[in-house]
């Protein structure tokens, strides 16, 4: 019965993974080391994780990464704003009847990182966009409306900055970080 024990596994670090969520909002002094990684490396890390949900939502996932990209911040919350917002894609998804696409992309821009994940699931209303990044606000009908929060809060205090933007075709979220830390 492997495959119960693999999708029990899944369940278990998405379950800790909102534990987390609540977490970093009660939190707010972290004894972390700012670093210099891999976004791409991290990228990795991250479809890996999802890869029983991309699989089960049928979801083809294109990447567009060109160049190796070192990106500096606290791995573990640039990791979390990732993977909330992948994972909110697959979701955003399962409303999908045909093909179902996430993209994702990064550059290296003369003073900053863009990261950029877009999906081809249904439109957000101007009114959600709006408050999206707020807490305690969602569409979905199990969701907490703390995951954008989180990501809002985790980006600033990176002195970044993150925006959805949503038509008919895509709904795109763009995330730019400094250099440097």
């Amino acid at each position: 019965q492997l495959k119960y024990l693999d999708i029990i596994d899944h369940e278990l670090h998405q379950l800790n993974f909102r534990i987390d969520q609540f977490l970093h909002v009660s939190k707010k002094d972290h004894d972390q080391i700012v670093e210099s990684f891999l976004i791409n490396d991290l990228f990795k890390e991250i479809t890996e994780f999802l890869y029983p949900s991309i699989v089960n939502s049928n979801v083809i996932l294109q990447e567009g990464i060109s160049q190796r990209i070192y990106i500096p911040g606290f791995r573990n919350e640039l990791r979390q704003v990732l993977l909330n917002i992948l994972m909110n894609s697959i979701d955003a998804l399962a409303e999908n009847d045909g093909q179902k696409t996430i993209h994702y992309q990064v550059s290296d821009l003369e003073d900053k990182i863009e990261i950029q994940i877009r999906n081809n699931g249904p439109k957000i209303s101007e009114e959600s966009i709006r408050t999206i990044f707020e807490p305690f606000v969602t569409t979905k009908n199990h969701g907490t409306g703390i995951g954008l929060f989180v990501c809002k809060q985790i980006i600033e205090k990176h002195d970044g900055n993150i925006k959805c933007f949503s038509n008919d075709e895509w709904t795109a979220f763009y995330i730019t970080l400094p250099k440097e830390a």
